[in-house]
């Protein structure tokens, strides 16, 4: 399917600027209709046969240009039941690449000129979301030590207590992405997003993106959301027991009842850059514009710099010289 201009025909899709679906043709905003298809993998405007990927829900006619949703993917069972909208811009993602690593030492040339930025994309990844009803119990021995000096004797005083926490409460949408292509622990460092931004899905956001729907079931990522709780659990437990010199007999108990579970799809720009037959990948959280990655790094420009500063301290050491011969 796609989403066509009732203007002039044009293909319509989301603008993170405007907050607005805009004609990529005549600029009209708002101006879009559903065209559906019949056959999912050929493209509507075109009839080229479209190279999605296994999971892929929405991406771009490689023929036309056309930005394309995937009919059978973005439906029951597999469409999202909310989404962040993308916030960040294309341009803004370019921008908080270069503030992020442009100023990095020894950086190739081209890693973030303009025409290696055009591989830059921006994909909505799938992600479980869970709830959780959860009880703590925390039992242990905790001391109290303090010291103090009498004439010339020391002494030392502990003191031995009974520490106990217990915690109910309730987890909402935990977030576990799902996506076999994106590294599970890039996707942890993407977070947090704004879950409050969240809304119903409206496959119109999807348009002028890549999409994927779920790789895996929700039962199948569960027990990272199920750590993460229990992670949570225990920071809490942990801000409430300050102040012992020592926690000891420590017993931790943790039930976490699942209560309901969520498909969501959350915005990422991504950025491939290859250099000296090595892949580099970049991510940009498209709502908060938070970046993550490893930049290259030119040797050639780190010799060129090191000759440069030797050189330099070469003539510097040369001019010392013939001023203390004068002297």
């Amino acid at each position: 399917m796609l989403y066509r201009c009732v203007n002039c025909g044009g293909n319509v899709v989301y603008d993170p600027a405007k907050k607005k679906m805009v004609c990529l043709s005549c600029g009209g905003s708002d101006c879009q209709e559903l065209v559906p298809s019949q056959e999912p993998v050929i493209c509507i405007n075109c009839g080229s046969q479209i190279p999605y990927t296994e999971y892929q829900s929405a991406g771009r006619c490689p023929s036309c240009g056309t930005y394309l949703l995937r009919d059978d993917k973005v439906n029951y069972p597999y469409g999202a039941d909310v989404i962040l909208p993308f916030k960040i811009s294309k341009h803004e993602a370019e921008e908080k690449l270069r503030n992020e690593f442009g100023k990095k030492l020894f950086i190739p040339g081209t890693f973030l000129s303009q025409k290696t930025l055009e591989a830059l994309k921006g994909v909505y990844v799938p992600f479980w979301m869970y709830d959780y009803d959860s009880d703590v119990a925390y039992e242990a021995i905790g001391t109290k030590v303090r010291s103090w000096t009498s004439g010339d004797k020391r002494y030392t005083e502990t003191s031995y207590f009974d520490v106990g926490r217990s915690l109910h409460v309730n987890y909402e949408g935990i977030p576990v992405d799902a996506s076999i292509a994106m590294e599970d622990g890039i996707m942890d460092l993407m977070e947090p997003y704004n879950y409050k931004e969240l809304m119903q899905h409206d496959n119109k956001y999807l348009s002028g993106f890549n999409a994927e729907t779920y790789n895996m079931p929700p039962n199948e990522v569960e027990p990272r959301a199920q750590a993460k709780a229990e992670k949570a659990n225990r920071d809490w437990v942990r801000s409430t027991t300050t102040g012992y010199s020592s926690l000891t007999n420590e017993r931790f108990r943790n039930n976490n009842r699942l209560t309901g579970t969520k498909f969501g799809l959350m915005p990422v720009w991504v950025y491939e850059y290859r250099f000296q037959g090595k892949n580099y990948k970049f991510y940009v959280n498209g709502q908060t514009g938070k970046c993550v990655g490893t930049e290259p790094k030119s040797m050639s420009k780190a010799v060129g710099l090191t000759a440069l500063l030797f050189g330099a301290a070469f003539v510097l050491l040369d001019g010392l010289s013939m001023l203390l011969g004068v002297l």
